[in-house]
């Protein structure tokens, strides 16, 4: 069985029976789930935001290159969500933002949105409602089926770019150095960071390739996000 995606419990498919009269409550500490984390998933649209303030890394596993957006000094701690829950950077990430919906598939044909059954907001006495008495999706839950489908599309942009990445061997491995200002020290390899010289040694046909894809405005917002790794430990020491 595949492990649970970062954060899920348990997943349930939203239906208009089980479902019909349940709401999600607004959630009072909205990214205290995240709390314990200090890489979170990154998508491609994200790059040019979250490179102002969160270094965006590569991980490779089973043949495939995904973008992590670093976020803490530490495994198991995150800079960026503070004591009452709340994000404290400038750009919270569409995967938290996703949360706690997602999306999944019944068959090639049909797709549908689910729920984190461990979700402590969904609630039968407050919040909005997800359907309408005559079952169909109501406004929240219009909202979220738009979102889920467009994380979707954007995922499948990003795993198109990781892949290209890969393709034109542009990834090095990575040694991550994070000191604070308290003397505190964190090292983390594993990670990978594009190589600018074998960029910049791409031939002409590879580089125009990259242009018409849109692919090389990310690559030069990775660049320019990897130096907030300094920035990681001066989080770490900020109040929370």
């Amino acid at each position: 069985m595949a492990p649970l995606p970062l954060f899920y419990s348990s997943i349930a498919v939203i239906d208009r029976d089980t479902h019909r009269q349940a709401r999600i409550a607004p959630a009072e500490r909205p990214y205290a789930f995240a709390a314990g984390s200090h890489v979170l998933p990154a998508l491609l649209a994200e790059f040019a935001p979250g490179c102002r303030d969160m270094p965006i890394l590569f991980l490779e596993e089973n043949g495939t290159v995904s973008p992590l957006f670093m976020v803490g000094m530490r495994p198991g701690e995150s800079c960026f969500v503070d004591g009452d829950g709340r994000w404290r950077g400038r750009h919270a990430p569409a995967y938290l933002r996703r949360y706690p919906f997602i999306g999944g598939e019944i068959s090639s044909e049909r797709q549908v949105v689910c729920i984190d059954g461990g979700f402590a907001g969904l609630d039968k006495a407050e919040g909005e409602r997800l359907f309408q008495d005559d079952g169909e999706p109501a406004g929240a839950l219009q909202r979220v089926i738009a979102f889920v489908a467009e994380y979707s599309e954007a995922a499948e942009r990003t795993a198109a770019f990781g892949a290209q990445l890969k393709t034109l061997d542009l990834l090095q491995t990575v040694t991550i150095e994070i000191r604070s200002a308290d003397g505190g020290h964190s090292s983390f390899s594993g990670f990978a960071a594009v190589d600018e010289q074998r960029l910049n040694a791409l031939p002409d046909d590879a580089w125009l390739d990259l242009r018409r894809k849109g692919y090389l405005g990310p690559i030069q917002a990775h660049l320019i996000s990897l130096t907030n790794v300094s920035l990681l430990g001066e989080w770490a020491t900020r109040p929370a």
